[in-house]
């Protein structure tokens, strides 16, 4: 199945305007890109931009709209996605920044010896083991902003979260 497929079926069932984005990790964007994805107002987003991580945000989690990104961003998202390193598809109706924001508050994690962590969720290969990881209330906690959520690696489409669809 192809993610356009799947992104069409759900504005077709929804009653609110939805967005396609799309998750990465920057440093495998650059990997594969040349350099690291440029910030366009709300249509790349560096989700550790104004955060105390924020020297580390070249090469953390980067959030696109596909609908608003150009030719270069698409090639390097399709290699990304065809390849071992992957992409996260979500389909949300939030707009870009509140989607960035939600995302963002989910990057801090605490393990059981109290020490914080930060949660690799945005690299497509870490998500697709987090997420079974989460019991029922987490997930639902987790996904809350989205109405899917896939992960796609080696250009196969998994869904991340199996209570999106």
């Amino acid at each position: 199945m192809d993610i356009q497929v799947i992104f069409s079926t759900w504005q077709q069932r929804a009653s609110l305007p939805l967005r396609l984005f799309v998750l990465v990790d920057g440093l495998l964007y650059s990997e594969l890109g040349g350099a690291a994805p440029q910030r366009s107002g709300e249509s790349v987003m560096a989700l550790l931009d104004g955060t105390p991580d924020a020297t580390l945000a070249e090469a953390g989690p980067w959030l696109f709209d596909y609908a608003a990104i150009g030719g270069n961003d698409r090639r390097v998202i399709g290699q990304l996605a065809q390849g071992e390193y992957g992409v996260s598809w979500i389909i949300s109706a939030y707009q870009p920044r509140k989607l960035a924001v939600e995302l963002r508050e989910r990057l801090d994690g605490t393990l059981p010896d109290g020490r914080s962590v930060m949660l690799r969720y945005y690299d497509a290969r870490v998500m697709r083991h987090f997420a079974p990881a989460l019991s029922p209330t987490e997930r639902t906690m987790f996904f809350s902003p989205t109405f899917d959520w896939l992960i796609e690696i080696d250009g196969q489409l998994f869904r991340a979260h199996p209570h999106a669809a």
